[in-house]
């Protein structure tokens, strides 16, 4: 090859090389601001949920008469009865499987159990959340199912953003035997 060919393709090249360069910054900082938008919208949710208490939230988010409002308040306690008792079972089987383990001989088939029992129980405590939804769906109006099913979203997203962020901050401060975070005194 000649110099006027190897000059072209290098050229050539380096103009590739800025334009991907330039392109995947523009990216990054697009995606940066989008999610940085998203991010205070969901932080600006989440604090106005807290300042308000959620049941007030949601009774303002639907303009719930108060009929619908008691309504709503039942259907919740009930739930929250219902998913509390899953979660002691939950923490249960976690701690008996986490014992298992800690034997210097730990059984399989016990364990095998275990984690099935902890599948089992997921799925009751999924099914009790369907069931919640559900029943709140009831209740609405047409407008109000819009509105719910809205919030309902902007929940799943806080949920799958919580579990994925969780694993970073659990690895610097890590859990204690209970599987509860430690605390930094």
């Amino acid at each position: 090859m000649d110099t006027k060919t190897k000059k072209s393709l290098l050229i050539i090249t380096i103009i590739l090389l800025i334009v991907i360069n330039v392109s995947a910054l523009a990216t990054i900082y697009y995606n940066s601001k989008i999610k940085t938008k998203k991010l205070a919208e969901m932080n600006n949710l989440k604090e106005e949920v807290q300042i308000r208490g959620m049941h007030r939230f949601i009774r303002d988010e639907l303009k719930l008469s108060d009929e619908q409002f008691q309504q709503f308040k039942e259907i919740t306690k009930t739930n929250m009865i219902i998913a509390h008792g899953i979660a002691l079972e939950l923490n249960e089987k976690r701690l008996e499987m986490m014992n298992e383990i800690a034997k210097v001989n730990p059984n399989m088939k016990t364990l095998d159990n275990i984690a099935s029992d902890i599948g089992s129980l997921h799925y009751e405590l999924k099914k009790t959340t369907i069931s919640h939804f559900l029943k709140l769906k009831e209740i609405c109006n047409d407008d109000q199912l819009e509105s719910l099913q809205k919030i309902f979203m902007q929940m799943i997203r806080n949920q799958d953003r919580n579990k994925l962020g969780r694993s970073s901050r659990e690895g610097e401060r890590g859990r204690n035997r209970d599987g509860r975070p430690r605390r930094n005194n």
